[in-house]
């Protein structure tokens, strides 16, 4: 283990985990063997069913602390408690089944320094697993952050592939303003982009131009459950997020708040019904895609002798049964 700087500021690294056995190891390990090392790690057992409890606590460093939970708590419970027992002048995140490169945090806070204005900031990260490779051009400036956090679904520039949004390290002030994760958004895909942009509101924001995070595509993670249309919340989150923000922005209303329950409720029902409608466009689109396909023609060359044999033979039948 590298020894505490403690002239250097503290930093808290919350790695939130559930049932992420296979991985988790990997993750904390990425964060004992930064570069930067005044830290306290604080490392979140949400209730999982399989035993990465006892790989979590497999990783000795005095630096590590465990918080289980016995009742899951969809991710946002758990962290918002634990972030607000964080000591450090600055928060950052690990996802348990995705790791970091090195540098990540010393490059991060070096970010901070060359501009003390900053209240949230990102790096440039990989894809691995389902999905190899980099993405393309990504947010840098705190302009281009704004452009695609605060006008999210109607974003300027369309030509950005999205922020990591596990790669955010933020001041302590940030999260003293915000309070973390909203509750609206448990066992939702969208907690991390909602948060983001309520921060993005109030502080500047900034990305380390380097790749220092790597991005696990996997089965059974969030975002491949949402596209593969496992949970019904998950299909129209983007459209719902996209409702509440612009309500937010343009219109001046926080629908989140319980006294507009039933307007948030009509965006619920507007967001899947638009969600539905996408799903079907594209269904419809896959169907004539292959309906022109030549494999299609020539199956439906094959099959239509066979389907006037079966046709006629129940013709035949008919008419034995009235003999």
């Amino acid at each position: 283990m590298t020894p505490k700087n403690t002239e250097q500021p503290l930093v808290s690294v919350i790695i939130p985990c559930y049932n992420v056995s296979a991985f988790v190891e990997r993750a904390i390990r990425s964060i004992v063997v930064q570069t930067y090392s005044n830290l306290e790690i604080l490392v979140i057992d949400d209730a999982s069913t399989d035993d990465t409890l006892q790989k979590i606590r497999s990783v000795k460093d005095d630096r590590i602390r465990v918080v289980a939970y016995e009742k899951n708590t969809q991710k946002v419970g758990a962290v918002n408690e634990t972030l607000s027992h964080a000591k450090g002048e600055y928060i950052c995140f690990q996802d348990a089944d995705d790791w970091s490169e090195p540098l990540r945090l010393e490059l991060q806070l070096s970010e901070f320094k060359l501009q003390p204005e900053l209240g949230i900031c990102f790096t440039r990260y990989r894809f691995s697993g389902l999905k190899k490779g980099l993405p393309g051009r990504v947010a840098l400036s705190n302009e281009e952050l704004r452009d695609e956090f605060l006008q999210f679904g109607n974003k300027k520039n369309k030509d950005f592939d999205p922020t990591s949004c596990p790669t955010m390290m933020i001041t302590q002030k940030a999260l003293e303003s915000t309070g973390g994760y909203h509750p609206y958004f448990a066992g939702r895909v969208a907690e991390d982009i909602q948060w983001i942009y309520r921060i993005l509101k109030e502080f500047k924001g900034g990305t380390v131009d380097k790749v220092l995070y790597n991005y696990s595509v996997r089965e059974g993670s969030f975002t491949q459950i949402q596209s593969a249309g496992k949970n019904a919340k998950y299909a129209y989150s983007w459209q719902l997020l996209s409702k509440i923000i612009y309500k937010d922005i343009h219109e001046g209303i926080d629908v989140l708040i319980p006294e507009k329950k039933k307007e948030l409720q009509v965006l619920e029902l507007e967001s899947c019904e638009e969600a539905l409608l996408v799903k079907i466009k594209q269904l419809n689109s896959l169907q004539a895609s292959y309906e022109n396909s030549v494999t299609f023609k020539i199956g439906k060359i094959i099959l239509t002798p066979l389907k006037s044999v079966v046709f006629f033979k129940e013709i035949c039948l008919k008419l034995l049964k009235k003999k």
